[in-house]
C-alpha cells in the first residue's frame, strides 16, 4: 500500500511538471538544441550580396543593450582580423580619388577627393537628396522573412550567436511583456527589407596614395547595401505549425479575424529602420503590419548597413571571412 501511494505521489509529481512545461515554456533548456529556421522568404545569395553584418550590431532603444554600431563607409579599410567584426583599427593612410555609385534607376554618381568617412557622408547626403533617388522606390516585398519554433526563451541566443547581448536582451523584454498562460508555442521571426547599394569604382593609381606597410593583411569596404529589419517573438495559444501557416497566407487576417489564429495571440516587437541601429519597441500585429507595408517609411529612412562586401587591398580580390 504504501509502495502504491509512493508511486502516485511521483506520478503526480511528474505530470505537475510536464503540466508547467507546457503552460510556460520560458525556462526550459537543452545543450543538444539546434536552431532550425524556416524560410518564408529567402532572396538571400552570399556570394552576390557579401557578408552579411545585419544584426551584427543592433540594440535595444531605452533598453540596457543599447546598440554600438562601428563608424564603417564605402572605402573604409581595416585589417582583416576586424573586419566584419569590431570594424576596429581603422587604416587613415591616405587614400586617392574615386567615384561612388548609387543604384537608383537612374544611378547616382558621386566623387570622393580623399575617402574618408566625413566625404563619404557627404556624398551620401546629396544622393538622398537627389533626383535620382526621388525615383528609387524601395522594394515592397521582403528580402528576407523566417519563423523558428522557439521552444523557450532560453533559446534565443542560439539563432543570434552574431550579437548573444542583443538576443540576450530581447529575451529578457519577451519574459517582461509576454504572458506565459496558456502558451502553447514560442515562435521567433526575423523580417529584411533590402534597399539601395552604394560602391566604389577601383581607382586606376591603386587605393593608397602611399602604400601601406602591412597591405599584405588589409581588407577595404567596396560596396555597402542598407536596408530595414523587425525582430519579434510571438506567444500563441497555437501550435507553431499553425502559426507559421498563418504567415504563410495572411497573418493580418489571422489576427484581425475573431477566429484568427493569432487572434489571442501575443508578440513582442524591435523595428530597426535607422542608422542608429536601435531597434525601437512595439506590441502589437499592428505595428507589424505597418512595418511590413511600409519599411522604408515612405522614403523617410534608408536604414542602416545590413550588407556588404570587402575586397583585399593587395590585389582586389574578394575577401571570404574564415568560418568559424
Amino acid at each position: 500500500m504504501k509502495y502504491l501511494k509512493f508511486n502516485c505521489v511521483v506520478l503526480t509529481s511528474l505530470l505537475s511538471l510536464i503540466s508547467c512545461n507546457k503552460s510556460d515554456p520560458t525556462d526550459i533548456r537543452s545543450d543538444d538544441f539546434v536552431p532550425i529556421w524556416e524560410n518564408i522568404i529567402n532572396n538571400e545569395s552570399p556570394t552576390l550580396d557579401g557578408i552579411n553584418i545585419g544584426i551584427k550590431y543592433l540594440g535595444i532603444k531605452n533598453w540596457s543593450a543599447l546598440s554600438d554600431p562601428p563608424y564603417i563607409f564605402v572605402g573604409a579599410t581595416f585589417p582583416e582580423s576586424s573586419f566584419a567584426n569590431s570594424f576596429d583599427q581603422e587604416v587613415t593612410t591616405r587614400k586617392n580619388s574615386a567615384n561612388l555609385f548609387f543604384n537608383f534607376p537612374d544611378p547616382y554618381i558621386g566623387h570622393m577627393d580623399m575617402p574618408r568617412g566625413i566625404e563619404y557622408l557627404k556624398v551620401l547626403k546629396e544622393a538622398l537628396n537627389s533626383n535620382e533617388y526621388k525615383s528609387f522606390k524601395n522594394p515592397s516585398r521582403p528580402y528576407k522573412f523566417r519563423l523558428a519554433n522557439l521552444g523557450s526563451l532560453s533559446y534565443v541566443e542560439k539563432f543570434f550567436p552574431d550579437n548573444k547581448r542583443f538576443a540576450k536582451a530581447l529575451e529578457q523584454l519577451c519574459r517582461q511583456t509576454l504572458k506565459m498562460e496558456h502558451v502553447k508555442s514560442l515562435s521567433l521571426g526575423e523580417i529584411v527589407f533590402k534597399g539601395f547599394s552604394a560602391w566604389m569604382d577601383v581607382p586606376s593609381k591603386g587605393l593608397f596614395a602611399e602604400t601601406p606597410s602591412n597591405i599584405e593583411n588589409l581588407v577595404y569596404i567596396r560596396e555597402l547595401t542598407y536596408g530595414v529589419s523587425a525582430y519579434f517573438i510571438i506567444a500563441s495559444d497555437h501550435r507553431f505549425q499553425d502559426v507559421l501557416n498563418a504567415f504563410k497566407s495572411s497573418f493580418v487576417d489571422a489576427f484581425e479575424k475573431p477566429e484568427g489564429v493569432l487572434n489571442k495571440s501575443q508578440i513582442s516587437l524591435l523595428t530597426v529602420s535607422d542608422i542608429s541601429q536601435e531597434g525601437i519597441i512595439k506590441n502589437s500585429f499592428a505595428d507589424l503590419k505597418a512595418f511590413v507595408e511600409d519599411p522604408f517609411e515612405k522614403g523617410n529612412q534608408y536604414g542602416y548597413p545590413i550588407l556588404c562586401k570587402g575586397y583585399r587591398v593587395k590585389d582586389n580580390s574578394v575577401f571570404v571571412p574564415e568560418k568559424e
